[in-house]
């Protein structure tokens, strides 16, 4: 009997998976930190030898997609069982870099706290669990969303306390992320174009405010205005970025060829870390992580446009985080946009950047199981019920 039910219930959990979609994700995974190992290497010749970089990040990588894999496991009525429980457990994580003795600070930023020979950063594990917490919330309330957008000021309460933390650890990038994402799930979630509007204009108050806040942010804006000029102080890393950006050609260099990685790009094994993929890739290089990203974005949003309301809502607010992740980097490494401190998903150096971008697929590929099963953890339970029959 008990054999005949674990069959049962292992052949539900199996239906909907989306292997293809698994598939993708698992190689843009691999191309990313067979391009970190490629890029770093002079940075890390230069701090601690050269496999100093990658096999730190190869055991981050290792752990990010067992979490990966959990997630993906784990019922989403579990997930959101926990979900206020990790709220606060978030929110308090979001104050430790800036208000306890674990906080640590690295090139005047306080985003990241110490835990034992690891540094993790707060704020990284925040996107995918505000995303989770408001489908969730606006799922309780979907009637009255849609008739006035006053409904979701506790939840907007909650976003804007989680970005004003995120701004105190000097991580402006990541603050504005957070709340366009919670705007364009309001807008997903049909709020009024009134209460949307409104919200818009006072974030670009808060950002505008932001900038002019500190000369470092205005330095930068100026540098971007100005991109011919300081292009051996405030613009050195983007026009290092795309001097080797267009060396690389239509075929690269490539791969372990290229030599503006070397010493010419700071910190290229962080966000700047395409600008070294496409001088050893080229254009071809680009192509296929564009095309990679694009089939993984587009297979989830197709599969969850029939899902039921939270389903569809999550899905998207994944999507959109990791898009918005991936466009905002390349657009800040062939300086369409000023610089920011946003990381590529898996191809960026951090083990929080690398875990985000892991529980934010694996979250992903769960929902797409269920919005092609509905019915599957009432199969489920079914079958597991069948053991006091």
């Amino acid at each position: 009997m008990n054999r005949k039910i674990g069959v049962k219930t292992l052949r539900i959990e199996r239906q909907g998976v989306d292997w293809h979609l698994i598939g993708a994700i698992l190689v843009v995974s691999l191309v990313g930190l067979f391009a970190l190992w490629s890029g770093s290497i002079g940075f890390a010749i230069r701090n601690g030898g050269p496999f100093s970089i990658i096999g730190k990040q190869f055991i981050l990588y290792t752990i990010s997609m067992l979490c990966l894999v959990a997630v993906t496991l784990m019922p989403m009525q579990f997930l959101r069982a926990l979900l206020p429980f990790a709220i606060v457990i978030g929110l308090v994580g979001l104050a430790l870099p800036i208000a306890t003795p674990l906080g640590v600070t690295l090139n005047n930023a306080h985003r990241w706290i110490m835990l034992g020979s690891f540094m993790f950063q707060p704020s990284e594990i925040w996107k995918p669990l505000m995303v989770l917490y408001l489908a969730s919330f606006l799922d309780s309330r979907k009637e009255s969303v849609v008739e006035s957008g006053m409904t979701t000021i506790p939840a907007l309460v909650m976003v804007a306390i989680a970005a004003v933390l995120i701004f105190l650890q000097q991580d402006f990038s990541t603050s504005i992320l957070v709340l366009a994402i919670a705007l364009a799930m309001l807008f997903l979630a049909g709020t009024p174009l009134v209460f949307i509007g409104s919200l818009s204009f006072f974030m670009l108050l808060y950002g505008a405010l932001m900038i002019f806040s500190s000369q470092y942010r205005v330095q930068r804006l100026v540098g971007y205005l100005m991109p011919g000029h300081h292009v051996q102080t405030i613009n050195y890393q983007i026009y290092s970025a795309l001097r080797a950006i267009q060396s690389g050609g239509l075929f690269g260099k490539g791969i372990g060829l290229g030599n503006l990685k070397i010493s010419s790009i700071p910190e290229v094994q962080s966000d700047f870390i395409f600008a070294a993929f496409v001088e050893e890739t080229g254009f071809l290089g680009v192509v296929v992580v564009m095309a990679l990203w694009t089939f993984i974005l587009f297979r989830a949003g197709s599969k969850l446009s029939s899902a039921d309301y939270f389903t569809r809502l999550a899905g998207f607010g994944l999507i959109t985080l990791l898009s918005l992740q991936v466009l905002l980097n390349l657009a800040v490494v062939t300086g369409v946009m000023p610089t920011t401190g946003l990381a590529l998903p898996f191809f960026s150096s951090g083990g929080s950047a690398m875990l985000m971008s892991a529980l934010s697929c694996g979250i992903l590929i769960n929902l797409v199981r269920d919005s092609s099963n509905p019915a599957r953890y009432k199969g489920v339970r079914e079958a597991m019920g069948a053991v006091h029959d």
